[in-house]
């Protein structure tokens, strides 16, 4: 046997030994969900981190990048606001007390949870009032939907809200809406009308607002 193939047999059986001893490395299972976040805009989305690794050890750090730009966070659970409708490439990252890092990658639809048809109507009465349909453009149950109708004068100037709220609305489910004035006013004029929030039934919901700011 010559010098070459027998440092070659010695590297060869070196490596069987370590791989013996230690094994090859586990690293963590970095994985995560998702939900809409219906409390502050119209493209919010929660994500969670479901990642897990080998026994006595525990994750240490997360890295989120949410493919539209912005840079990545390091930060435990993710509240990130989309300003686009698209399907993104979510990446997360976790490190464990090892040091050693898992990633995943998964296909993030991003889209309007809650749609107020164009076609609503506005009527004029002893209470101005609007009428119309939402539907549930989610994947999941919407526990509550607050619908909020602003009313105006002729001069554009808002004079009365008005809101209702709608519960247990299915995926994919519509339902029709009434929203009066929250007084009487001969001076409405016109009206708008949109989502204020909504409460979906995430499976691994980690956050809820302590205190909200009424939308204007």
């Amino acid at each position: 046997m010559n010098v070459k193939r027998a440092a070659l047999l010695i590297v060869g059986l070196s490596a069987l030994v370590l791989a013996g001893c230690f094994g090859p490395i586990e690293r963590p299972i970095a994985d995560f969900t998702w939900c809409p976040y219906g409390f502050d805009g119209a493209l919010d989305y929660q994500f969670t981190s479901t990642s897990t690794t080998i026994d006595g050890h525990y994750i240490v750090s997360m890295r989120w990048e949410f493919d539209d730009g912005t840079p990545s966070e390091e930060i435990w659970e993710a509240l990130h606001r989309y300003t686009e409708e698209d399907v993104y490439h979510v990446t997360l990252t976790v490190t464990d007390t090892r040091g050693i890092s898992g990633t995943v990658t998964k296909d993030v639809p991003v889209r309007m949870a809650v749609e107020i048809y164009p076609n609503w109507k506005f009527t004029l009465g002893s209470r101005a009032r609007v009428t119309g349909i939402v539907a549930n453009r989610a994947d999941v149950h919407l526990d509550s939907v607050v619908v909020k109708a602003k009313f105006y004068d002729t001069n554009g100037i808002r004079i009365t809200d008005g809101t209702i709220t709608l519960f247990d609305l299915e995926p994919g489910e519509k339902v029709a809406y009434t929203v009066e004035a929250a007084e009487y006013s001969a001076s409405i004029f016109h009206a708008t009308v949109g989502v204020d929030s909504f409460v979906a039934d995430c499976p691994n919901s980690w956050y809820s607002p302590v205190e909200r700011v009424p939308a204007e």
